[in-house]
């Protein structure tokens, strides 16, 4: 994997090492990425193979910091700064166990077998290999969960009710009779064109056969053990498991890489939606009603003329504002726009967000994807599709990951990020959610220097969607340490927001399923506006937005490197 980077050898010798046993070690992760080597093979799930990640991931930290007495280049010390904090938040995260909730609604077998195959390859004979291998592999894999969630129940590590919605009945899907019926069936459909029909008949038979007789069976018994013998927490706060207030904290510095309690936290979302309700305020007046925040925000979002009447529209909507009014405005204020494609498609679940976003793979194969929610497309408005997009796309997360993926100095074990298994965390390697999710509310607000929120309502829902981040803090807070029951929660969002009650009560479904996620996003937003003030106002005219954003996007990490990081950009610059 020597990329010709700036490392030292021997920091791009132990980076390489580090990168490689982690694509061996989650060939589902090497397939996201891109690296097609361990398409063939599932993650292990076993609990003996979680015990040895969290060996090995001893002896690397080890190594990083033998190594590290003798680094001297500021670019070798911020990569072992960064691989020191990976390693030690998965060994610090370990014991708190989250593996053992390896499925809800929003996670599992059923939600990212349908992703991992339209991530793999299909072009020799060998991938369909693969592919067969693979799914033969399925029935293992799924045992494994099953004893996961058994060793979760004997230790009280349990999902709410909440979280497992519909999970066994989306189980029941891959459980077929006619291999045809399989959402897994798809590869099988087509080949290339240079396949003989005696190749083609072949990998349909034997896939088929393992489809019905294998994989089936075993999705039929994983579904049976979760509708009949699960047993989900009785309260929805994560702090009412066995150690569960030690186990908030830890999942409350593992999204925010912050050392902020969790009444500060709350505290701080009280405030930022007081002040957000203020510039609110100040559109409804501009646009002449005599009235308050709320009921202008019930008005609107109960006016048909702010939703689109089908699927279709909405998703082209999206797909005006991503790919043609907003691509223009980013040389204002970068430097260096990843090349990267990105495509906006349907999301047509019942019971998903209202828009999510996966990174392309470093190879530039597979692009960028903005997912939109096109299932309750009644219930997106207009006047938030504008933030959402730069949310979601450019100059969000889109813009931000391929950033890192194209960068041409970063080691690649930051150029990518295991984005799965959310409701594992603490016991994940870090997603940097606080930089990842803050970074995306942060380019919200740049739609201001990108002039792209000339109309009052645009802008209205762009305050709309920050006031929804910064109930966040309220509400997650509120339902897994301060006592709110589900409603509470559904009731102060209803309240302070523009959103409907649909999405709303899918939301807060969500802060149960993910304690602690919900919180990265304010967190990190604030970082970077409070960084990006102080240098404006400490390097007055030598400070320059593009560059700023240049150093901030080279920092991808916790929030305290990045901060270092602009610490040092100010400094230089005087």
């Amino acid at each position: 994997m020597a990329r010709g980077s700036k490392l030292s050898p021997e920091l791009e010798a132990l980076a390489d090492e580090y990168f490689n046993w982690r694509m061996q070690d989650k060939p589902q992760y090497a397939t996201f990425v891109g690296i097609h080597d361990y398409d063939d093979l599932l993650d292990d799930m076993s609990l003996d193979a979680y015990k040895t990640r969290y060996d090995q991931s001893i002896a690397f930290l080890e190594l990083a910091e033998a190594l590290e007495a003798n680094l001297t280049q500021h670019a070798d010390l911020v990569n072992i700064r960064v691989m020191k904090n990976e390693l030690t938040t998965y060994i610090e995260g370990y014991p708190y166990q989250g593996f053992l909730t390896p499925i809800s609604y929003l996670e599992g077998p059923h939600v990212d077998l349908s992703r991992l195959i339209s991530w793999m390859v299909y072009e020799t004979p060998e991938d369909y290999e693969k592919l067969l291998s693979r799914y033969g592999r399925l029935p293992l894999q799924l045992q494994q969960i099953g004893e996961l969630m058994e060793e979760g129940v004997a230790q009280g590590h349990l999902q709410h009710a909440i979280s497992m919605k519909n999970v066994s009945d989306d189980l029941l899907k891959f459980v077929v009779t006619s291999a045809e019926d399989s959402p897994l069936w798809s590869p099988l459909t087509s080949f290339p064109e240079n396949f003989t029909q005696e190749q083609i008949t072949d990998f349909q038979t034997r896939g088929a056969d393992i489809l019905v007789n294998q994989v089936s069976p075993a999705f039929q018994q994983l579904s049976d053990y979760v509708a009949m013998s699960y047993t989900t927490r009785p309260d929805i706060a994560v702090t009412s498991l066995p150690n569960g207030p030690e186990l908030y904290s830890q999942l409350v510095r593992f999204h925010t890489s912050t050392s902020m309690t969790i009444s500060e936290i709350h505290q701080l979302g009280l405030q930022e939606v007081d002040r957000i309700e203020g510039e609110m305020a100040k559109i409804v007046s501009e646009l002449g009603y005599n009235m308050t925040v709320p009921e202008f925000s019930d008005m609107i979002k109960n006016d048909p003329q702010f939703y689109y009447d089908n699927p279709d529209d909405l998703l082209a909507g999206f797909q005006d504002i991503v790919y043609n009014v907003i691509p223009p405005q980013l040389p204002l204020v970068f430097i260096n726009i990843p090349e990267a494609e990105l495509i906006v498609v349907p999301d047509p679940k019942p019971g998903g967000t209202g828009a999510f976003y996966l990174a392309g793979s470093y190879d530039g194969s597979r692009p960028g994807i903005f997912y939109v929610n096109t299932y309750h497309y009644d219930a997106t408005p207009k006047y938030n599709m504008m933030t959402l997009s730069m949310h979601e796309g450019n100059p969000g997360h889109h813009l931000q990951g391929s950033h890192s993926i194209e960068s041409p100095t970063m080691p690649y074990f930051r150029r990518v990020t295991d984005d799965r298994n959310y409701g594992q965390a603490p016991s994940i390697f870090p997603l940097n959610t606080a930089f990842i999710e803050g970074w995306g509310l942060y380019a919200e607000s740049l739609g201001f220097d990108m002039d792209l929120y000339g109309d009052p309502y645009d802008r209205y829902g762009h305050f709309s969607e920050e006031i929804f981040r910064a109930c966040r803090l309220v509400v997650d807070t509120g339902i897994h340490a301060l006592g709110w029951t589900r409603d509470d929660a559904i009731d102060f969002m209803l309240l302070h927001t523009a959103r409907s009650r649909v999405e709303i009560a899918n939301e807060v479904d969500r802060y149960i399923t993910w304690p602690g996620q919900a919180l990265a996003y304010k967190i990190g937003d604030l970082k970077f506006l409070e960084l990006k003030a102080r240098a404006a106002d400490e390097m007055g005219d030598a400070y320059d937005i593009k560059q700023y954003h240049q150093v901030v996007l080279e920092s991808v990490g916790p929030l305290d490197l990045v901060e270092d990081e602009v610490n040092d950009w100010i400094n230089s610059a005087s």
